[in-house]
């Protein structure tokens, strides 16, 4: 099968990208992957690790004349085995690559393919988007961890981004406080399921503490089940969010972290 051929990236795009995934790795680490795409024309660890970058990933392009190394240099660092030990900094990468790439119409997903996006909306329209929402949520109380996730490049077509961000960040949130790997309604079900979570939002010693545990563990795995999960299967085209909907989704989140706050964690 044929390698699709795109089309040269422009300057600025080629060197804001090589700077973001740059930061994320070690100059070591850059010269196992321009070496596994492979780039040949990496002049060495001895220089500035985003110019490596660039120059590798400029002279293919001006050799092939198509953009195709930049998305293979985008797509073997996102790539989920090779961030698994940097999750936390590469969804940020994500994030950022996601910003630079939109005004080219790409995207990379959570399996760090590069695919096919909407046309960005500009800068001034995602950073009003991102002002209003942060205001609505904030006079209704939103909690901090979810109005870390109002941010330009989530918001620059629709709210789908920044809600979809914001249940995985409750996903993160269960495993830093409980040390529990997993994901999703899975998560949930170990860490606060059961007769003897090893999460609680109380001491679980009335009918009433232990109906109030689970309601709350239902409505997270709710939340999962309804938005992460099918988002994460399913094309982004068939997928998006209006306001009113993110804000009451980004609602319950934030009562479910507000209850996190003050939960205990029993030895496993």
């Amino acid at each position: 099968m044929t390698t699709p051929r795109h089309p040269p990236f422009p300057a600025g795009t080629l060197e804001h990208t090589c700077k973001i995934v740059a930061e994320l790795y070690s100059g070591s680490e850059l010269t196992r992957i321009l070496a596994e795409i492979p780039l040949r024309t990496d002049p060495g660890e001895g220089h500035t690790k985003w110019r490596r970058l660039a120059h590798a990933v400029s002279t293919n392009q001006a050799h092939t004349q198509t953009g195709n190394a930049l998305i293979a240099l985008i797509t073997a660092s996102m790539r989920p085995e090779r961030t698994l030990d940097r999750a936390d900094a590469a969804r940020q990468t994500r994030d950022q690559l996601n910003q630079a790439l939109s005004l080219v119409a790409l995207q990379v997903r959570d399996d760090g393919r590069v695919g096919r996006t909407s046309q960005a909306r500009t800068t001034d329209e995602a950073q009003a988007r991102t002002e209003h929402l942060r205001g609505l949520l904030q006079h209704r109380g939103a909690h901090p961890e979810v109005l870390a996730y109002c941010r330009p490049e989530l918001l620059r077509k629709d709210y789908y981004e920044a809600v979809f961000e914001a249940i995985k960040g409750l996903g993160s949130r269960l495993r830093q406080l409980t040390g529990v790997d997993g994901d999703g309604y899975g998560l949930v079900e170990a860490t606060m399921a059961g007769s003897s979570p090893r999460l609680r939002i109380n001491p679980l010693g009335t009918r009433t503490q232990r109906d109030e545990q689970l309601g709350l563990a239902n409505l997270a795995k709710g939340l999962f089940s309804a938005f992460r999960n099918p988002a994460a299967h399913e094309p982004r085209i068939e997928w998006s969010l209006s306001e009113q909907d993110a804000l009451d989704v980004l609602g319950t989140l934030s009562v479910i972290h507000r209850r996190l706050d003050v939960a205990t964690v029993t030895a496993s």
